[in-house]
């Protein structure tokens, strides 16, 4: 799989949950006897050289690459569930770890059938700025991805678009590292977070050890294994770059690990894991144009979402109808915001749970059921966690007074989206405006650098009708066609607007035919890959 997603593919932050019990985010259990973790140094093991790492036989009393005398391995020291600390491994000791962790590494074959239609643009001679027109793309796909073992009946983790990679049923082969093929069955997907657990007829595949990435520190060192097409066993070393749980809008649940353990195409679904050998997060993503850009999901995310898969098949999370961002520059400049942390309400979705608890614009939210949660992050899982049909007390920040606003859950929908608007103005750098008596809406430049006025759009402008993407025809469109198609919605005010770029989701991605009535160059398209907001 390319770990870059192409546009038209539907592809979030799980973190220790405030609302599970306990045993559902506790720590890491203990190694499996048939887990590829570093097992403890037994009377048939070897024994390596605390100078060089060089391995040698056991019983040997000096190393013999460099003569240095070899330590006593003491049994007492090496009971069983002892961990080595990761700064006593030598080099030897390092590599035979990953070595062992590579046996559960395998690759995952896909064939699925791909009918897809998707906005593209390009500029016009004729316009000042884009025109648009759908593509289509229908033919079978025949992709690759990686996975691991998780237990020793078969279970397998990948990400959710190698196991499903058009959204539709495919035909999964899961092949070993020692060329042993098997059919493979989908115990479950999440999309939100693009997980998947597969199993397979066979307990041959020693599976790995989650570790938990809550304890991983800036700066260790990780290694990222994969399977990818046939190329073999792939590994990366790399170190923790990041520990701000990074967010990049290309899935619905985020909370990457950002490593610079290079994610090669073909790695999406593969482990990454410490120099003990635990999984502390899943391939997800690597962007080719920057290297030392890998980012995973964490195991603690991944190990919640495998749990629910295992027992239900999927994972049903809460939703309130909401849309927030962190407190940020942009959230200080739009709203009245009087706290420093927290997450701000910045739409919410008519007819919502959150609309009828009385949830307003500006609103900072920081706990729920009476606890603290002021990262965006974990106060979404908290929500979804509970699933559906769960009184929530949440605890909010309005314009300086502390309130709390008792909400019940509703089941999220597959793809929540909240307000359309808002994913317009931000990719366009724009303010939009409705003018009074219904006579349509304007943009207002917010920024210098406005993606707008690359689309021939130009501040002021008065927005008098649109087309979204979805009643795009397949041929280019140009003005005098524009006025003859049926799917042109006149806007008279926000509501109108709104409606019709529900409709500009398409292929995984957002594009609308824009008429401004007053310019020069009244007609423009414009398209961008969607980027999910962050939903409760």
């Amino acid at each position: 799989m390319h770990t870059r997603r192409s546009s038209w593919r539907n592809a979030t932050p799980i973190a220790a949950m405030l609302l599970l019990p306990a045993t559902d985010i506790g720590p890491a259990q203990e190694p499996d006897s048939g887990s590829a973790q570093l097992q403890p140094v037994r009377d048939s093991a070897s024994v390596f050289c605390p100078v060089c790492g060089a391995q040698n036989r056991a019983g040997s009393r000096f190393c013999l690459k460099d003569g240095s005398p070899l330590p006593a391995i003491d049994p007492v020291r090496y009971a069983g569930g002892f961990l080595r600390a990761p700064e006593t491994l030598s080099a030897g000791e390092i590599q035979e770890t990953v070595r062992r962790a590579t046996r559960s590494v395998v690759r995952v074959r896909v064939k699925a059938a791909a009918k897809l239609r998707y906005p593209v643009i390009e500029r016009s001679t004729r316009l000042r700025g884009y025109k648009g027109r759908l593509e289509s793309f229908d033919d079978e796909g025949r992709l690759a991805g990686s996975g691991f073992a998780v237990s020793p009946d078969g279970e397998i983790v990948t990400n959710a678009h190698v196991a499903s990679p058009f959204g539709t049923q495919a035909r999964l082969t899961v092949e070993t590292q020692d060329g042993r093929s098997f059919p493979a069955r989908v115990l479950g997907i999440d999309r939100a977070s693009d997980l998947a657990l597969l199993k397979i007829d066979s307990g041959s595949i020693p599976p790995l050890t989650w570790g938990d990435s809550d304890q991983v520190r800036l700066g260790e060192e990780t290694w990222a294994i994969g399977n990818p097409l046939d190329l073999g066993i792939s590994v990366t070393r790399g170190t923790i770059s990041s520990m701000t749980r990074l967010r990049t809008g290309l899935q619905q649940v985020e909370n990457f690990l950002h490593s610079d353990a290079s994610i090669t195409g073909g790695n999406s679904g593969g482990p990454l894991v410490d120099l003990l050998g635990r999984v502390v997060g899943v391939s997800n993503m690597g962007f080719h144009q920057a290297k030392g850009q890998g980012y995973s999901i964490p195991s603690k995310m991944a190990r919640l979402v495998m749990e629910r898969l295992r027992q239900r098949g999927t994972y049903e999370r809460g939703f309130l109808g909401v849309q927030v961002r962190p407190v940020d520059a942009e959230a200080l400049q739009r709203f009245t915001v009087k706290r420093a942390t927290g997450s701000v309400v910045e739409s919410v979705l008519a007819g919502s749970p959150a609309a009828g608890a009385g949830f307003n614009p500006g609103d900072v939210l920081f706990g729920i059921n009476g606890r603290e949660a002021a990262a965006t992050y974990l106060l979404q899982e908290a929500v979804a966690s509970v699933g559906p049909g769960v009184s929530l007390r949440m605890t909010l920040d309005r314009t300086g007074q502390v309130l709390e606003l008792p909400v019940t859950t509703v089941a999220r929908p597959e793809e929540p989206r909240i307000d359309p608007i808002l994913d317009l103005a931000r990719y366009l750098m724009v303010r939009v405006e409705e003018e009074p008596g219904g006579k349509g809406v304007t943009l207002r430049m917010t920024d210098e650098f406005s993606v707008a006025r690359k689309y021939g759009l130009s501040d002021g402008c008065r927005l008098t009708s649109v087309l979204p993407a979805q009643d795009w025809p397949d041929t280019w469109i140009d003005l005098v066609d524009y006025k003859k198609l049926p799917g042109v919605v006149q806007v008279g005010g926000l509501d109108d607007l709104r409606r019709a770029l529900g409709r500009a989701y398409l292929g995984g991605r957002f594009a609308a035919a824009i008429h401004c009535g007053e310019d020069q160059y009244p007609l423009t398209s414009v398209a961008f890959d969607e980027s999910w907001a962050i939903v409760l």
